[in-house]
């Protein structure tokens, strides 16, 4: 168990003897694009300035990373990382600054992977995807639309609402799916559902704007343990499926009501 801080020297020998050979350009681009925090600087002494060191929570995360990385993308990456800032709210562990470069890695270009976007509208539509509501056809279709949605980043309004429509015309297997769900309010018609998806599609281009700060995310953050609840039990498969989406209709949410001078509720 890793709790000490280390060099970038120490990051190369812990990957090693995990059976993972990477090099010190891996580890820089990392930092860049917030996989891993900054490392701390430390005095220059006699004998010239020492390596910068990072925490021991850091490497740990490192050895978690490179278990769960794919050759294709680092946005899964990023995915875990901002799901640790935001559940387990320790600064010491993810903090928010580096959390805010881990979500522009994870945003990224929407054009640049039609795949990625159907990563991004499967956490979307992931309540409407259950087996209880419409049909197989039904939730390939909405799948579909919304992976082209984010994918281009705009839509057609009749179109998906027509695509959403199946999903919610059984209102006592909608209302039994909703309930089995430990998650932020699911919208309950075609209509609020396109709210939803206008504030995500707001807030990835506000952060490829770079108009997403520090206290924005960390406004999210607050907001989204609020409704969770302070009694709320550890996250479950479910929570962390359902995690990016939350939190980027969060974000949606607070950069609409900054740019109205209002406080988001």
């Amino acid at each position: 168990m890793i709790s000490e801080p280390g060099t970038i020297d120490d990051l190369v020998a812990d990957a090693a003897a995990a059976g993972h050979q990477v090099t010190k350009r891996l580890i820089h681009d990392w930092v860049a694009r917030g996989l891993l925090a900054q490392p701390q600087r430390r005095r220059t002494g006699q004998r010239g300035s020492e390596k910068a060191l990072h925490t021991g929570a850091q490497r740990a995360l490192f050895l978690d990373l490179l278990h769960m990385r794919q050759p294709s993308s680092v946005r899964p990456l990023a995915e875990v990382v901002l799901v640790c800032w935001l559940f387990i709210g320790d600064d010491n562990v993810v903090s928010t600054r580096q959390a805010l470069r881990a979500l522009r890695t994870y945003v990224g270009d929407p054009r640049g992977s039609r795949a990625w976007a159907k990563t991004r509208a499967a956490q979307f539509v992931q309540p409407l995807c259950d087996p209880r509501l419409g049909t197989p056809r039904s939730r390939r279709e909405l799948l579909k639309a919304f992976t082209e949605a984010f994918y281009m980043g705009t839509y057609n309004r009749e179109d998906l609402i027509a695509k959403c429509a199946p999903q919610f015309e059984d209102k006592i297997a909608f209302r039994d799916v909703v309930q089995s769900l430990r998650r932020g309010p699911v919208p309950g018609r075609p209509e609020s559902l396109l709210m939803h998806l206008d504030v995500v599609l707001q807030a990835g281009k506000a952060v490829q704007d770079g108009v997403v700060d520090q206290d924005a995310l960390e406004e999210v953050r607050v907001q989204y343990l609020r409704i969770r609840g302070a009694d709320a039990e550890w996250p479950d498969r479910s929570d962390l499926e359902g995690a990016m989406a939350e939190l980027l209709v969060g974000l949606g949410v607070v950069i609409l009501a900054r740019s109205r001078g209002l406080s988001p509720v």
